[in-house]
């Protein structure tokens, strides 16, 4: 089968490789759509911390992750799953979530495989979704692993937002960058009841935020976080979705006994403001997508699956671009050249 090898920094090449056998407890998936996301562009820069996981040449197919496709083979001790289900959520599982292959013909799916039916654009967005769950919820219960109740939760919408947070006037929660995760997370809080507002430099990016419905603020702005605190008053709560290595107006904008998320692992390095952080008692929490999916039980992919094939979110306009999987260099280049893009998309198979 056909894959892409990261061999160098900012290098993939196409390489011809064996195709993966299932083994009793997997199914093999033709991968048909993979998104580009922020994480894959720093491992592609050697920046991530899974380049010390897989040192070069990576295994074939990393890092793709935001995959899905339509099952060709299943093992013998697979349940509710058959062959020619289009499923998501691929070759990840709790215990291997760094193990991501999915930038190839062919990938291995562990249990649990989410099955989806929806649009087989939109449906490898599970995976930006769920993640913008796991934030969103993080945003109100920090210490969310120490909570048993949660474990026997089965709808989102029930456990995301606290009584207090249910009380009185709408309360406004800042969201810094408006790309894929900050809109999903975005979304998510104004169903949840909330008002997000965005903050964000890109241009594009803001608009098709505000089409969303956000309210999106220009971020080049050195006044944009003053303006929003004498609307809104200091927030509760706030999402860090840009990769930024810093917190500093996030800290500005935020109440005592705040709590402020911090999306994503490619950034190695976070400088902290120390006194402003102390002073509020702000809480950072970075909420880790493999221990809340294990320790609390609760399936975001499957949760996030139903939403996709619901058709809650369109795949349009989320997709700026698309690219055959032996073009995966070239996406990767031009991805870099437009940071306006929320995503690219990797066309492996029909």
């Amino acid at each position: 089968m056909k894959a892409a090898q990261l061999v160098g920094e900012r290098d993939y090449r196409i390489v011809e490789v064996g195709t993966p056998v299932p083994n009793d407890d997997q199914v093999l998936v033709r991968i048909t759509r993979v998104g580009i996301c922020g994480s894959d562009n720093s491992f592609w820069k050697l920046s991530h911390t899974l380049n010390e996981l897989h040192p070069l040449p990576a295994p074939p197919g990393s890092h793709g992750h935001e995959a899905v496709g339509r099952v060709v083979q299943a093992g013998r001790k697979v349940r509710g799953v058959r062959v020619g289900d289009q499923v998501v959520r691929i070759n990840l599982v709790a215990d291997r979530d760094w193990d991501m292959r999915c930038f190839a013909e062919y990938a291995l799916a562990d249990r649990p495989v989410v099955v989806n039916h929806g649009d087989p654009r939109a449906v490898c967005f599970a995976d930006p979704l769920a993640v913008a769950m796991i934030h969103v919820q993080a945003l109100f219960y920090p210490n969310l692993i120490t909570m048993p109740v949660l474990r026997e939760a089965a709808d989102l919408q029930r456990m995301a937002v606290p009584e207090r947070y249910r009380r009185g006037e709408t309360q406004p929660v800042l969201v810094r960058g408006m790309g894929f995760i900050g809109v999903l997370a975005a979304w998510l809080l104004r169903r949840h009841g909330l008002c997000p507002i965005g903050l964000e430099i890109e241009k594009q990016k803001i608009e098709a935020a505000r089409a969303l419905g956000i309210d999106c603020r220009d971020g080049r702005d050195p006044e944009a976080v003053r303006a929003i605190v004498r609307q809104y008053g200091p927030m509760a709560g706030a999402l860090e979705c840009c990769g930024a290595s810093d917190v500093d107006s996030l800290v500005e904008a935020l109440d005592n006994q705040a709590v402020c998320v911090l999306m994503g692992t490619s950034r190695k390095r976070l400088d902290l403001m120390y006194q402003p952080l102390r002073a509020k008692g702000i809480a950072l929490v970075c909420p880790s997508n493999a221990a809340l999916q294990a320790v609390v039980g609760f399936n975001y992919w499957e949760a996030a699956a139903r939403l996709l094939e619901d058709g809650t979110i369109a795949p349009q306009p989320m997709i700026d671009a698309e690219y055959p999987l032996t073009d995966l260099q070239q996406a990767m280049e031009d991805a870099e050249r437009h940071p306006e893009w929320r995503r690219a998309l990797i066309l492996v198979a029909g």
